[in-house]
């Protein structure tokens, strides 16, 4: 059994068929999808996604920072987090969240404030930890920055989503509890600096993900990935890792079963 950590199943096009989509994964042994989100309509989405797929599908629910509206900047930054907690406390009281995410820091957004960012981004963090929910982070152009605020947080249980860092960078975000989001990318002979990362990269510190519909692999393109390509990243770990395929999925499935607490439906 496999688990997508992170695919988008209420982004264009997967929202159109769901059903399709889980029903083609659980065709190759993909069994639990968490489902990331970007702002409150999103957020919104993924809870009603985990309503109708319990044990299927998990919920997680934030503002990424691409999402974060241009006109919020270092004055008004409290009162926009103020008013943007009140329907993530919402959402969470309600039940049918498991983690907080996707949320972190971007450069690459236009116009980058990075300030505003950090700021919405420990905001969101310290929710989580209040909750006892694991958090998705977001990390772009921003390495350092991302581990100045993970580290202020305090030891807390999270992913690093399809995180580009060095080995040496994804060992220290794993001690303060932070997993490795693995996923398209490895499957790319031409990836060599993040091939060689992960190769030297401990199973035991990573998960995978596919970012269904966005990340590409080798033989699927950007935009039209889905849950069941997840083993074909699967396989790829293996061979960076020279080892079994049933050993790749043994640890990161329970690698995360550990981080999201996850209860899977029962097979009937």
């Amino acid at each position: 059994m496999l688990i997508d950590t992170h695919c988008h199943l209420t982004d264009i096009p997967l929202n159109s068929d769901i059903s399709g989509v889980i029903a083609r994964a659980y065709e190759v042994g993909v069994a639990a999808f968490v489902c990331p989100s970007a702002d409150r309509e999103s957020s919104c989405d993924a809870v009603e996604v985990a309503k109708q797929w319990p044990g299927k599908a998990f919920a997680a629910v934030g503002i990424h920072p691409a999402w974060i509206p241009a006109s919020v900047d270092t004055t008004n930054v409290q009162a926009y987090i103020k008013q943007e907690l009140g329907w993530l406390e919402e959402l969470i009281s309600k039940g049918n969240v498991t983690a907080i995410g996707e949320i972190g820091l971007d450069k690459a957004v236009v116009p980058a404030n990075v300030e505003v960012q950090k700021a919405v981004f420990l905001a969101q963090a310290q929710l989580a930890k209040d909750a006892g929910l694991p958090i998705i982070v977001h990390v772009r152009k921003a390495f350092s920055e991302t581990l100045q605020v993970l580290k202020s947080l305090g030891k807390h249980l999270g992913v690093a989503h399809a995180f580009g860092g060095s080995t040496e960078l994804s060992n220290e975000l794993f001690k303060l509890g932070y997993y490795r989001g693995v996923g398209g990318t490895i499957t790319r002979p031409g990836s060599v600096r993040i091939r060689a990362a992960v190769k030297a990269t401990s199973l035991e510190t990573i998960v995978l993900e596919t970012d269904a519909p966005y990340i590409g692999t080798e033989s699927v393109p950007a935009g039209r990935v889905q849950p069941c390509d997840l083993p074909e990243i699967a396989v790829a770990l293996a061979k960076l890792h020279d080892c079994s395929i049933a050993k790749v999925i043994e640890q990161t499935t329970n690698n995360a079963m550990q981080l999201f607490d996850l209860e899977l439906e029962r097979a009937s």
